[in-house]
């Protein structure tokens, strides 16, 4: 087959040392956001407020904190539905985050289909 020639001063030498991500010391923050870097920041802050605060108002309903019952029962059914649709969005953050379909992936997947 047909072979490059190497280039005579090359950025990378051929005796340098490889850097794997588990021979670094990582605190297990930055495993985390090393592993969920493509999730949008905002998205997923917007899902866990709402996931708390919805629960927040559930939990102030229900310890009568919230005097009128009528309201209570109001705040109760907005802090479920929050609280729910959190969750949906939680849900939806995560499963569009995923790094196989990313365009680099698509475009190999699309090559290698019209090649058979």
């Amino acid at each position: 087959m047909h072979e490059e020639p190497k280039e005579k001063y090359s950025l990378v030498q051929e005796n340098s040392s490889k850097v794997d991500l588990p021979t670094r010391n990582l605190s297990s923050f930055s495993v985390f956001f090393d592993k969920v870097h493509s999730i949008n920041g905002l998205h997923l802050l917007s899902a866990v407020s709402q996931i708390i605060l919805g629960s927040l108002v559930v939990a102030l309903s229900v310890l009568d904190i919230i005097q009128p019952v009528w309201v209570a029962s109001i705040m109760t059914v907005i802090g479920s539905i929050a609280t729910i649709t959190g969750m949906y969005f939680a849900y939806y953050v995560f499963s569009r985050s995923s790094t196989f379909d990313s365009l680099l992936n698509r475009a190999i997947k699309r090559v290698i289909n019209n090649q058979n």
